[in-house]
């Protein structure tokens, strides 16, 4: 056991105060970040934020910086930090990603055959429940923790660690150009799409588990691209009254 020794140069215990600090700070600005509560390209002054979350400035610098290596800040030349806008220039990029891990990771827990039916069950009703209440957000965490226990079923950290990391790149995305465009029908199939995952990796069926992952992940990508058309100036009828 090392001892306390308050002199100068003595070797002690390491100070863990501004790591947690730095931690504390990088969590909830993640998720502010992540749901939106501070809009893309908003400007972060690192001032306030340490006002607001009771720190120095430094744990602070720290978080921005763990923050700028997971993609959801930016600095600017002239020293500006921002939230990173919403880019749709690697959305194809992206989803290919996100089906590749998707697919490995429902397979592995297929194969496994430790992914409880009534939890994942649990899950998809409260997705169900928010989503036709248009609570999106409660919704789109729901669905996040099915994904979730299916990491955990797959007992592959490298698998889960990535497939949580790509799941958290997606909320922002998801926010803006998938959950307010589903319509009922869209609604229903959503629900279908994922008990369709739950049930075929309870069942510990790595073929159906990856043909119903594949089929969620492009569901979603069509309402995604749908989204981003035009909404009603392909309808309208423009043209010049003839004068009588």
């Amino acid at each position: 056991m090392i001892k306390k020794n308050k002199q100068k140069g003595a070797l002690g215990p390491p100070d863990r105060r501004k790591k947690r600090g730095a931690l504390f700070v990088h969590e909830h600005l993640r998720d502010e970040i992540m749901w939106m509560a501070i809009e893309p390209g908003s400007a972060l002054d690192e001032v306030a934020l340490a006002s607001r979350y009771g720190v120095s400035r430094t744990p602070v610098r720290e978080a921005l910086l763990l923050l700028e290596n997971e993609g959801f800040v930016q600095f600017l030349p002239n020293r500006t930090t921002i939230v990173a806008p919403l880019s749709l220039a690697n959305v194809p990029e992206f989803l290919d990603t996100y089906l590749l891990l998707a697919r490995g990771l429902v397979r592995s827990a297929a194969m496994n055959k430790t992914a409880s039916f009534d939890c994942l069950l649990l899950y998809r009703e409260l997705f169900e429940t928010h989503l036709t209440a248009d609570n999106q957000r409660q919704a789109f965490q729901a669905q996040l923790d099915l994904y979730r226990a299916l990491s955990a079923a797959a007992n592959n950290r490298f698998l889960c660690k990535y497939f949580i990391e790509v799941q958290d790149a997606s909320i922002r995305l998801k926010q803006l150009h998938y959950y307010p465009h589903l319509d009922q029908a869209g609604k229903a199939e959503a629900v279908d799409l994922l008990e369709s995952i739950a049930k075929s990796v309870a069942s510990g069926d790595p073929e159906m588990s990856d043909k119903a992952i594949v089929s969620a992940t492009l569901f979603e990508a069509e309402i995604i691209q749908k989204s981003l058309g035009p909404k009603y100036g392909h309808l309208m009828k423009i043209g010049m009254r003839s004068e009588h």
